[in-house]
């Protein structure tokens, strides 16, 4: 071989070596270092996101920072913030913070500027609740891509990547709204159910119990009227309700916590109060005055303080464990509480409460320091 042949080879083998090891070098650069700490090995997302994606533990040891993502600023949220406190003092090396879409009116796009806030900051992990669980899945599969943990909690993102859903078992809960309603008017009667967001995916879940529970029994007069949680529009959806159909109302539902005070002040106003029951969802301060009152019939209370903090330890274990393992390690105490575990789906459970038995619910709640839940 001629001897300007090898010359030319062997710049060539040189270049491929070079294109190699530039494309290399690029790989390493776009892997993020969560929480800012570049000295924290990380692990990589494999391909394809899901509840498998981050099986290996993704960051065994360092501080650790986790936000939750709420769908507006409500009342409701105040003891997820008390979880979330708890968690952090458990916890120790692990900062929590809470997040809400501003605006009187929060919308997808909202919550969307929220979340990719959040990203922005590269934290080691999310947890939200969607206000649109079919239109946020490809948020959450972008943070997804870039080796961020994410969870859903209280509403879910089923066709997303998200690794868990921790909360309500909605559907189970509309169920529970129901039966309620079924022993209040065993021989049936007319609805009409108020809500923030009917795209939501624990509204579709809880109103979809309900009407299933109650099938042949109680008729809903229209869909649920919707406020885009703003409470002010809540109840002056409960009086259009009241102007509309008048004494055809047997009964009023309230699908998200402020709804239930909305519709309690708007009964109460037009002097309806004992004519027809009243259920609904969450306890909010005012649903519970107004159970211990008797004006209000039932109300089906979740967990937001466990929401709280039990996303902030799932997370947790997450970096340090991998989700599997993460999840095994939580479910004796979950099980212990009560809390079903299928898969990646943790249910918290439901409690109906009603005028017999509010008083010792208010009185454990007050141990955790809440007004509200």
């Amino acid at each position: 071989m001629k001897r300007s042949q090898l010359f030319r080879q062997g710049l060539a083998l040189t270049a491929l070596v070079s294109l190699f090891s530039l494309a290399s070098c690029k790989d390493q650069a776009a892997t993020p270092t969560p929480g800012g700490d570049a000295s924290a090995p990380v692990a990589k997302a494999p391909e394809g996101g899901g509840s498998s994606a981050f099986d290996a533990p993704r960051k065994a040891d360092g501080k650790l920072s986790v936000a939750m993502i709420t769908n507006n600023s409500a009342d409701f949220w105040t003891a997820a913030q008390k979880g979330l406190d708890a968690a952090q003092a458990e916890l120790k090396d692990c900062e929590t913070s809470r997040m809400a879409p501003g605006g009187q009116k929060p919308t997808h796009a909202d919550q969307k500027k929220t979340f990719e806030d959040a990203v922005a900051k590269n934290p080691d992990g999310i947890a939200v609740t969607p206000i649109d669980g079919k239109e946020f899945a490809s948020v959450i599969d972008d943070a997804i891509a870039k080796n961020i943990p994410v969870i859903c909690f209280d509403s879910d993102s089923e066709t997303s990547k998200r690794l868990a859903y921790l909360g309500t078992n909605n559907y189970e809960a509309g169920k529970a709204a129901g039966e309620a309603a079924l022993k209040l008017l065993p021989n049936g009667g007319n609805f009409v159910a108020f809500v923030g967001n009917m795209s939501a995916q624990n509204a579709i879940d809880r109103y979809k119990g309900f009407t299933d529970a109650t099938k042949g029994k109680i008729t809903m007069l229209q869909e649920p009227f919707q406020d885009q949680a703003d409470p002010l529009k809540a109840q002056s959806n409960v009086q259009d309700a009241i102007a509309k159909y008048g004494d055809k109302i047997n009964g009023f539902l309230g699908i998200w916590a402020y709804d239930g005070p909305a519709i309690l002040n708007a009964v109460e106003s037009a002097k309806l109060l004992g004519k027809v029951k009243i259920i609904t969802f969450d306890g909010a301060p005012e649903t519970l005055t107004g159970l211990e009152a008797k004006k209000v019939d039932a109300a089906v209370i979740q967990k937001p303080y466990e929401f709280g903090r039990l996303s902030a330890k799932l997370l947790y274990l997450i970096n340090r464990k991998g989700t599997k393992a993460a999840i095994e390690e939580l479910r004796p105490e979950l099980e212990k509480a009560g809390m079903k575990v299928d898969g990646n789906k943790i249910d918290t459970g439901v409690t109906t409460v009603t005028p017999e038995n509010v008083a010792p619910f208010v009185e454990n709640m007050k141990k955790l320091g809440l007004k509200s839940t």
